[in-house]
């Protein structure tokens, strides 16, 4: 049996072990990498090839998110975790990050209860990073701030990890 049936056949054990479930959306400005970062969470899964994630963009299926690169519609995807040796089953909602389509965000808000809110490490938080932290605590979603594509801190710009530490900060306390 494949990683990716092996994937299912565990979901179907766990998704009647109410505790072992958890709904968690992705909510970010444009371009701070929730697509990607589903693609990698799909991918740890073994729901899809390693090498395909990022490029993939698996849950940007519709003609014109793939022609504008951007996600348009919230899209779901279940999948299995192991945590100290404990099945979990995932439903992860990636939404769309440009404002035109907030109304998604916020329907994704209301179906979960916990919320990856990204943040680009070079760019930091932006207008829709804000907006989407008020929507996580508006729904009493449960907001956990991940500091995204930090790779670009070191091979872009050459930052040091002093000025590294600072940056995180300023992203935390903005």
């Amino acid at each position: 049996m494949g990683r990716k049936e092996d994937n299912i056949k565990k979901a179907t054990e766990v998704m009647h072990i109410l505790p072992q479930i958890r709904n968690l959306c992705i909510a970010a400005h444009i371009d701070h990498g929730k697509t990607t970062l589903s693609d990698n969470l799909i991918a740890g899964a073994g729901m899809m090839s390693s090498d395909l994630a990022g490029a993939a963009r698996v849950l940007d299926f519709d003609e014109q998110e793939s022609a504008r690169g951007i996600t348009i519609n919230a899209a779901s995807a279940s999948m299995v975790h192991a945590v100290d040796g404990t099945d979990f089953l995932i439903n992860l909602i990636d939404t769309p990050g440009h404002v035109d389509f907030g109304g998604d965000v916020t329907r994704a808000m209301r179906a979960v209860d916990g919320c990856f809110i990204l943040a680009c490490a070079v760019e930091g938080p932006m207008p829709q990073t804000e907006t989407v932290v008020r929507q996580a605590l508006k729904e009493k979603v449960k907001p956990v701030l991940f500091i995204n594509k930090v790779d670009r801190l070191i091979n872009e710009l050459q930052v040091t990890p002093e000025d590294m530490l600072k940056r995180f900060e300023e992203t935390i306390t903005k």
